[in-house]
């Protein structure tokens, strides 16, 4: 096991960065050392609204050890995960000694509970409610620095004003579905959240069952073009048609996300499967997870009916969600027989029923807007978080050029 302050202060480095910030769960007392640091990041970020540099924080501890500013923070924070427990199981020890001495017995029955609840709050299947401890009140502490944040924001950012409005934006572990009947646009809306996500500096894998990578990659180039006000066309570089050649590989040499992973098959499968994309999660460890055409996605339960499929299926993504801390993303088609293109689609009209629908945190229908084919209606049909105040809002819809926004006149 590295020596602690290593360790440590490769998290307090990788801690002055938003998207590993918000889902830090520790208290300033799970540090060996570094404690006191944790505790000046939170208090740096409520005054100043914006993380302390590497170099304040050098200057101003210097017990920090410089050298772990290149350490890979999925590392050092599981590195960290093993310390805390590690000085959890020590302390039990040495806290049983005196009791040692006069009755072993005891002493012993007292490290058992020890362990126990030491297995217990290291457990990420269970959760032990605990009124004894500050542990929220620090997590509290900790969303509350967030909100004084720039976008004041606690989760991810969206495109949709109403939910950033609340506050909540996506969180770890919701899982969001959109759903749309065919051509609506199901695809350019998945890759205009990766766009968002990523901008707002979140690790993101698309994983897309219909189209392939490059096609992806077009698509994000002009969303993200777009956003950064160059001028490119989807049509043009699809159809190699005459662009700026020149404006184009400025774009694509000064723009550096490589924070998005796109996915169009699995090697040695047929079709890409829920374990496949689990274990994609676990390997790459994503913010935001997006699968483009979640109905096209395996079980490997071929044995089962269809319903029992899709149950499978769903609340297999939302365990995941879980399990992993990722924010899930997952488009699937309305049957083709529900009504027309300008009317929203019901939950009862989505691919393989309603499973998909009651598994989900956040559920999205789109349909287009009849004698307005730049513009896209997108209901909220389901919000777990509570009142949005409104569920429909406009988007105008430009693929060509990458300017997929809410519509603000509507907004009004």
């Amino acid at each position: 096991m590295e020596n602690f302050n290593f360790i440590e202060s490769g998290v307090i480095f990788g801690l002055c960065e938003s998207g590993n910030f918000k889902q830090f769960t520790y208290a300033p007392k799970d540090f060996a050392e570094h404690g006191e640091t944790y505790t000046f990041i939170q208090e740096y970020l409520d005054e100043y609204s914006e993380f302390p540099t590497p170099q304040v924080l050098l200057d101003k501890f210097s017990t920090l050890n410089p050298d772990a500013q290149s350490i890979n923070f999925n590392y050092s924070l599981t590195q960290f995960q093993n310390q805390v427990m590690f000085r959890n199981i020590i302390t039990a020890f040495s806290n049983s000694k005196p009791v040692l001495q006069e009755n072993p017995k005891k002493a012993l029955g007292l490290i058992m509970d020890k362990l126990n609840d030491i297995e217990i709050l290291h457990d990420s299947d269970v959760n032990q409610y605990d009124t004894g401890n500050l542990d929220r009140y620090e997590e509290w502490k900790r969303r509350s620095s967030i909100r004084k944040m720039g976008d004041g924001l606690i989760g991810i950012r969206t495109p949709f004003h109403m939910i950033n409005a609340s506050g909540v934006g996506w969180q770890p572990g919701d899982l969001i579905t959109v759903y749309a009947r065919p051509t609506v646009g199901k695809t350019w809306l998945c890759c205009k959240l990766a766009a968002d996500s990523l901008r707002s500096g979140y690790k993101t894998l698309l994983v897309s069952t219909e189209m392939p990578a490059s096609a992806i990659s077009l698509r994000m180039d002009v969303l993200l073009g777009h956003s950064m006000g160059y001028k490119l066309s989807h049509s043009a570089l699809r159809n190699g048609k005459e662009i700026n050649e020149e404006e184009y590989q400025k774009f694509l040499k000064d723009t550096n996300f490589k924070n998005l992973l796109v996915c169009d098959h699995i090697s040695g499968e047929d079709s890409i499967s829920l374990p496949s994309i689990t274990n994609l999660v676990r390997k790459y460890k994503p913010d935001v997870l997006i699968i483009d055409g979640v109905y096209l996605i395996s079980t490997n339960d071929k044995n089962k009916a269809a319903w029992e499929q899709s149950h499978s299926l769903f609340y297999g993504l939302k365990t995941m969600a879980l399990s992993t801390n990722t924010a899930v993303i997952a488009s699937t088609q309305a049957t083709r027989d529900a009504a027309n293109m300008f009317t929203q689609p019901t939950a009862g009209q989505v691919a393989f029923g309603d499973a998909l629908i009651r598994a989900s945190d956040v559920a999205l229908s789109m349909c287009m807007i009849e004698d307005s084919p730049n513009l896209r209606e997108i209901a909220f049909q389901k919000y777990r978080d509570g009142d949005l105040g409104s569920t429909e809002t406009e988007f105008v819809w430009d693929v060509d050029t990458g300017r997929i926004e809410e519509n603000h006149d509507s907004l009004l």
